[in-house]
């Protein structure tokens, strides 16, 4: 039970410098670099949705900060982003039973579907002009990522 923490800790580390390198490279069918997957939202909410890494609020909290900070964003927009979707993970998880991957699947895209909601939101609070189109386009990229990092963690933690 400890290594397996261990594990999942060490994963996280792993994707999250992954998501960083791969937030500053564009993909090279992508020219436009505001459409880009939001690969920490994926992150979070896979790991959110696994319950592997031990997340609370007070390390969302910071994770959020150490995200604004790294990828220029307004400070405090991330920690809310990931808060946000912490406690909406928590309620709907207290609600509803979930068994399924089908479930899984719908509950992660309800998450990437608010985070974006509150990513436009808090932007359009600054004057930060983010046309809701691309955001509902980066918000499909974002699940394909939430997809790929899904299947990352059940391969490394199921060993």
């Amino acid at each position: 039970m400890i290594t397996q923490k261990r594990r999942a800790g060490k994963l996280f580390i792993f994707l999250f410098l992954i998501s960083l390198l791969l937030s500053y490279i564009g993909i090279f069918s992508i020219e436009n670099s505001t459409i880009m997957p939001n690969y920490f939202i994926a992150l979070i909410i896979s790991f959110i949705i696994a319950n592997q890494a031990n997340l609370n609020l007070y390390r969302l909290l910071f994770i959020g900060l150490g995200v604004d900070i790294l990828a220029g964003q307004l400070i405090g927009q991330y920690a809310l982003i990931f808060i946000t979707i912490y406690i909406f993970d928590l309620l709907i998880k207290k609600i509803f039973v979930i068994k399924y991957n089908k479930q899984e699947e719908s509950l992660s895209a309800a998450l990437i579907l608010l985070s974006f909601i509150i990513l436009w939101i808090t932007s359009k609070n600054y004057e930060i002009f983010i046309p809701f189109k691309t955001l509902l386009f980066q918000s499909v990229l974002t699940f394909i990522t939430y997809l790929i990092f899904r299947v990352i963690i059940n391969k490394y933690i199921s060993r």
